[in-house]
């Protein structure tokens, strides 16, 4: 009779049974850990799944920015050259009403497009530019029509002063004459 205790049994094994065994368990351990992570991580979307979408998105948002800038490029040369050219001499309010409605349509453009490109809010500076632009003109042209009228008003004042002294010449003269 055997009688085998736990403490007597020696299972020893080979080096070629330790690398199998050794290769064994790691091929389980990695088998289990690639059913947990299907079965936790299935649930969860890919951040690198979207990023072609998002590119696409990017490209279209580009495009559409693009497209209207090249419809607007026309209000904005028009307003500034409207602007530029309206004189010093003369104020037109019709001219003065309408560069004031293309400055007050700049900032608008990209109201009807659904876009979220940054750079239209450049579009608001270029209006906030114009505006002073065209309010430094009709300053300009306020100070020309003040000068033009005191110029006016000096003339007026040496005409008078010279007919005043006139009149005391003529009167001192008829005062001389007189016995």
């Amino acid at each position: 009779m055997y009688t085998h205790t736990m403490e007597q049994i020696h299972i020893t094994l080979s080096n070629k049974e330790k690398r199998h065994y050794f290769l064994y368990l790691l091929a389980m351990l990695f088998f289990a850990v690639l059913i947990l992570s299907l079965i936790l991580l299935a649930k969860f979307r890919s951040p690198f799944s979207d990023a072609d979408l998002v590119s696409i998105q990017v490209l279209q948002e580009k495009a559409k920015f693009e497209d209207r800038q090249a419809k607007t490029i026309y209000v904005l040369d028009s307003a500034f050259s409207k602007i530029e050219r309206l004189p010093l001499e003369t104020r037109n309010t019709f001219e003065a009403n309408e560069i004031q409605y293309s400055i007050n349509d700049i900032p608008n453009v990209f109201e009807t497009v659904n876009t979220t490109d940054p750079r239209k809010q450049s579009y608001v500076q270029i209006a906030r530019f114009y505006e002073m632009f065209f309010r430094d003109k009709e300053m300009a042209s306020k100070m020309n029509e003040n000068m033009k009228f005191y110029k006016k008003q000096a003339e007026d004042c040496a005409i008078g002063v010279k007919e005043k002294k006139q009149q005391l010449l003529n009167r001192d003269n008829s005062m001389l004459m007189r016995p």
